[in-house]
């Protein structure tokens, strides 16, 4: 009797823990800095670093590409809208982030939307391109 309902009970873990087991992770945020002839800022040495802080303070680890653009680590990664700031040696900008839950049927979430403020920013093809003067 004890091994029938050993068996049932492991047989019912079995069929509950059998949800897919993934996360999807946000898309990268990449940016490309440039001035308004559209040179980039990093590669002409104007710009040596970036700083990227959510609107409570708390910094965004970037990394430099090879190309001259920074990859925002671990942003987009919640439901709802972040601020944060851009603050370099030409410019402050403000942006948003809004994110969502994703739609399939695994856990993580998407970036539907992210808008700059004070700025010229276009989406180019898998980054954003900024404008400082």
């Amino acid at each position: 009797m004890i091994k029938k309902i050993l068996l049932l009970l492991c047989f019912s873990i079995l069929v509950i823990s059998c949800k897919k087991d993934c996360y999807t992770a946000p898309e990268k945020v990449v940016f490309e800095f440039v001035n308004a002839s559209g040179e980039n800022l990093m590669e002409n040495g104007i710009i040596t670093s970036v700083g990227i802080t959510e609107d409570t303070g708390v910094g965004v680890e970037v990394t430099k590409t090879d190309d001259y653009k920074v990859i925002l680590q671990r942003v987009g990664s919640f439901n709802g809208t972040k601020n944060y700031r851009i603050a370099s040696v030409v410019q402050f900008v403000d942006f948003s982030i809004r994110s969502s839950n994703v739609t399939t049927d695994c856990d993580g979430y998407q970036i539907d939307e992210i808008n700059f403020q004070n700025t010229d920013a276009t989406k180019e093809a898998g980054y954003y391109r900024i404008v400082l003067d």
